[in-house]
């Protein structure tokens, strides 16, 4: 591979190369527009050669980058999955707090209702006994 910087269409021929000094606008604007016996005589195989060099270069980089990214999409993936994990743990912690509140409060007007009977049948008996006491 040729180093950067260096145009591949530069080696086509001795005519094409000219001094850059003396190159004037005119004279580029002619070199780049080749005569048909410059594309005859241009080396095309060494153009193909570059051009799968290139693309070998540019796989090779596209091949690494599409690694990165699977890496990072990884990353990524068990990050989400931690979120919902514990997200998942923090509602069922939630749900189970909310059972027990529930089963407590049961417990508790259970145990109201059982006061409140106690209660109830106290007055009746008391009452039971008031009427007893006054019928003589």
């Amino acid at each position: 591979m040729d180093p950067p910087g260096r145009n591949e269409f530069d080696q086509s021929s001795p005519e094409l190369l000219q001094d850059k000094q003396s190159t004037s606008v005119n004279e580029v604007s002619q070199n780049l527009s080749p005569s048909p016996e410059d594309l005859r005589n241009y080396d095309w195989q060494l153009l193909q050669e570059h051009y799968t060099d290139a693309m070998e270069i540019h796989g090779a980089a596209e091949e690494d980058l599409r690694a990165q990214i699977s890496k990072l999409l990884e990353v990524f993936m068990a990050w989400s999955q931690t979120t919902v994990v514990r997200d998942e743990v923090r509602a069922l912690k939630r749900f189970r707090t909310q059972v027990q509140h529930v089963q407590n409060s049961e417990d508790n007007l259970e145990k109201k209702r059982k006061h409140y009977m106690d209660v109830v049948k106290a007055f009746e008996s008391a009452l039971a006994l008031l009427n007893g006491r006054l019928r003589p």
